[in-house]
C-alpha cells in the first residue's frame, strides 16, 4: 500500500545538501514541473530580491556581451531516488555537495521516497534513476523494464536492532519487526535472519513503515519490539540502550544501494547514465582515500546529531561494503537472486545479465583509469 500523500517538503542540512522528500507518484510529478521553472523565478523564491537584482545585472550583462556564456545552462539535470537521508545514501549527497555531479555537468536532485513509490516512478518516466536496487530487482523479477546500472554497497549494512528487553531473536516470536517494504532488501534481510536463527518468519509481526527513519522513529517509541536499521540509525539507537541482534550481511548476500534506470532511460539517456555514474564514482574514490577521513566524520555530524564516535563508527560500517569499481561478483548476485525468488515466491530462474546493463559501469571506469 503506498502512503498517504503528504505535502511535499524539503529537507535541508548544511551547507547545501538538499533532499525533496515526496510521498506519491503525483507529488514527484510535481516536484518535475517545478524544477523546470525558468532560472529567474527560481531566484526570487529561494534568495531573494537582493540576489534577484544580481541576476538582472547578470542578464544585462550578458545582453550587452553576447560572447559570455553560462556553462551552467549546458548542464543535464537528473532526478534520483535515494530511500533514506542514512549514511547508506551519502555517496549521492556527499557526491553532490564536493561538486563531483557538476564536474560532469550534471546538475542532480535528490528526492526522498518510498521504495514502492519510487519503482513507480521511475517506470513512469518520472525519475532518472534510483538507489533502491532491493525493491528494484523484486520489480524486474516481476516484469518491469529496470535495470541494475550500478552497484555502490555490495552488501547491506542494516541490522536487526531490538528494543532492551529482546535479548534474542528468537524473542522475537509474536513481536512487531519493522521493515521498510514487502519487496525492499530490509524485509528480505529481516527474514534471512530470522529463518537463519531457527525462527519461521511467520511467526513474527511485519509491519512496513515506508522508510527507516520511520522505523527508527517506531523503535525508540517502543511501537515495535525490532527494526531493521542503517547506520547512522544503527549505531546510534545500540549507544542508546537497544540491542543489536544481527548485521545482516552476515546471513545474506544481499546488495545495498546501487543505480537503477528503466530501460527505457538508458535508450534515451545513455550520456546521462554514463555521467552520473562517473560522478558516483569519483565521489566514492574521494571517500575512500585515507586523508579525508576526517572531513567525512565532520560531514556527518553536520547532517546527524551524533556522537563523533558514533559517527566514524557508522562510517567505517558502510565504508567496508563500498564496491572499489562500481560491480559485484557475478556468483554473490546470483545467491542474491535466488533468496529474492525463494522469498517472494518466484518460479522463473534468472541470471544476473538479466537483472543488470553494466556497460555504461564499464565505460565510466574505463573512463576514469585512464
Amino acid at each position: 500500500m503506498l502512503p498517504r500523500p503528504l505535502a511535499p517538503r524539503r529537507w535541508y542540512s548544511p551547507p547545501i545538501f538538499r533532499i525533496t522528500i515526496v510521498s506519491s507518484r503525483e507529488q514527484c510529478r510535481r516536484f518535475v514541473a517545478t524544477i523546470r521553472t525558468d532560472c529567474i523565478s527560481a531566484i526570487r523564491t529561494r534568495m531573494g530580491i537582493k540576489v534577484l537584482r544580481f541576476a538582472g545585472g547578470l542578464i544585462a550583462a550578458l545582453l550587452f556581451f553576447p560572447s559570455v556564456k553560462c556553462s551552467a545552462q549546458s548542464n543535464t539535470r537528473a532526478i534520483v531516488h535515494i530511500p533514506t537521508k542514512s549514511l547508506t545514501s551519502m555517496p549521492l549527497f556527499f557526491g553532490k555537495d564536493k561538486g563531483f555531479f557538476t564536474r560532469e555537468n550534471v546538475d542532480v536532485d535528490l528526492v526522498l521516497m518510498s521504495p514502492p513509490t519510487a519503482i513507480a516512478a521511475l517506470v513512469a518516466g518520472e525519475l532518472d534513476f534510483s538507489t533502491t536496487v532491493g525493491a528494484g530487482i523484486s520489480a524486474t523479477m516481476r516484469g518491469l523494464p529496470i535495470k541494475r546500472i550500478l552497484y555502490i554497497q555490495q552488501y547491506v549494512t542494516f541490522a536487526l536492532m531490538a528494543a532492551p528487553e529482546i535479548k534474542s531473536v528468537r524473542d522475537l516470536i509474536g513481536k512487531s519487526v519493522g521493515a521498510v517494504a514487502l519487496t525492499d532488501a530490509t524485509a528480505i534481510a529481516a527474514r534471512e535472519i530470522i529463518k537463519g536463527n531457527g525462527v519461521d518468519p511467520a511467526a513474527v509481526n511485519f509491519f512496513y513503515t515506508q522508510s527507516t527513519e520511520s522505523s527508527r522513529t517506531a523503535l525508540m517509541s517502543k511501537k515495535l519490539a525490532a527494526a531493521m536499521l542503517p547506520p547512522p540509525f544503527a549505531e546510534e539507537t545500540q549507544v542508546r540502550g537497544f540491542n543489536r541482534l544481527a548485521d545482516a550481511k552476515d546471513y545474506a548476500p544481499l546488495s545495498g544501494i546501487g543505480l537503477l534506470a528503466s530501460s527505457d532511460t538508458l535508450k534515451r539517456n545513455s550520456i546521462k547514465a554514463l555521467s552520473v555514474i562517473r560522478a558516483v564514482l569519483r565521489t566514492m574514490l574521494y571517500m575512500r582515500e585515507p586523508k579525508n577521513h576526517s572531513e567525512l566524520v565532520d560531514y556527518i555530524l553536520r547532517i546527524h546529531k551524533i556522537d563523533s564516535t558514533v559517527a566514524a563508527e557508522a562510517l567505517a560500517t558502510v565504508m567496508a561494503v563500498y564496491s572499489k569499481d562500481g560491480t559485484k561478483p557475478r556468483d554473490a548476485v546470483q545467491k542474491e537472486i535466488d533468496i529474492y525468488r525463494e522469498a517472494l515466491k518466484i518460479t522463473k530462474p534468472f541470471t544476473p545479465e538479466e537483472l543488470e546493463d553494466m556497460s555504461h559501469q564499464r565505460r565510466a571506469y574505463e573512463f576514469l583509469n585512464r
